[in-house]
């Protein structure tokens, strides 16, 4: 399978980095896990259609995470051949009312829908493209799924992990993939004290993983020893490295990287941190790089 980061920014608007999501095809599926703000972009940069994506998966609905989908379900909906299985979507609780308050016959896109299903131009547009009048109004597939379920394709498996963030407010989930022989893992977003160990729910998802993706954008750069204490507390960076030295990561890269993280002086330092305690292959992430793990498709 191949894993192409679309997003490793944060929820600051940022030219340099799109927000949160990750996109991975393996057989004939693609698959989007968080489609944040300027993804959809980053995704068409990368060579990829709207119409080629066949599921998404969201770890929680900040809106970093999940603010494309409106283009996403909008295009691929627009420009579809009228056979185009529906897209099915997967995430938290309240996932349901995300999608229906958009796109439902009484939702935000209601005026624009209405002309879209109704107006002689876009039935013409329609029918051009094979599709017989009256034009059905756009439908996907949603699911909410909690933390025990597991979501199956051809050839594929995720499995899903509460990790600590915005709870009780917002579910986040931690997501374990594995096709084709391989693992991708990615934390989503963590709220995780320095002095804390590594979120322990994700040890069951990293554990091996060809790729693990994690959240890096708080952190600590002073190691000073707190009075009596005979160490230095532990970093939240160094937390990272633990987790994948203990779960025998293969590759960690970083990622929802905010812009103070990512400075000339401060991400070398972070670095630093986490390659002390990991001695695996380590990578700061960037927009659009790609990895190809577990058996050629």
């Amino acid at each position: 399978m191949k894993v192409t980061l679309l997003g490793t920014g944060s929820p600051v608007p940022s030219l340099k980095r799109a927000s949160a999501g990750y996109m991975v095809q393996t057989g004939g599926d693609v698959i989007l896990i968080d489609h944040g703000p300027g993804t959809f972009q980053r995704m068409m940069q990368a060579g990829v259609s709207a119409t080629d994506v066949s599921h998404v998966l969201f770890s929680h609905l900040h809106f970093d995470h999940c603010l494309d989908f409106v283009r996403l379900f909008l295009h691929r909906w627009d420009i579809s051949p009228p056979d185009t299985p529906a897209l099915k979507v997967f995430g938290p609780p309240g996932l349901n009312h995300f999608v229906e308050r958009l796109f439902g016959e009484d939702g935000a896109f209601k005026f624009d829908l209405t002309a879209r299903t109704n107006h002689a131009n876009s039935l013409s547009i329609y029918e051009g493209r094979g599709g017989t009048p009256p034009r059905p109004w756009p439908e996907a597939e949603v699911t909410e799924v909690g933390e025990t379920d597991v979501i199956e394709g051809e050839g594929w498996s995720i499995r899903l992990a509460n990790v600590p963030h915005h709870q009780p407010y917002l579910v986040c989930y931690g997501v374990r993939l594995q096709a084709d022989g391989g693992v991708f893992a990615y934390s989503s977003d963590i709220t995780l004290p320095p002095e804390k160990s590594p979120a322990k729910p994700l040890y069951g998802l990293a554990q091996d993983a060809d790729l693990l993706v994690h959240y890096l954008n708080s952190f600590n750069v002073a190691r000073e020893r707190a009075p009596g204490e005979t160490q230095a507390a532990r970093t939240k960076q160094q937390a990272i490295g633990e987790l994948a030295r203990d779960c025998n990561v293969k590759t960690l890269v970083t990622s929802h990287h905010g812009p103070l993280i990512d400075t000339d002086g401060v991400r070398e330092r972070v670095i630093a941190d986490i390659a002390a305690v990991y001695d695996g292959r380590l990578i700061w992430g960037e927009d659009l790089m790609s990895f190809e793990i577990g058996e050629a498709t």
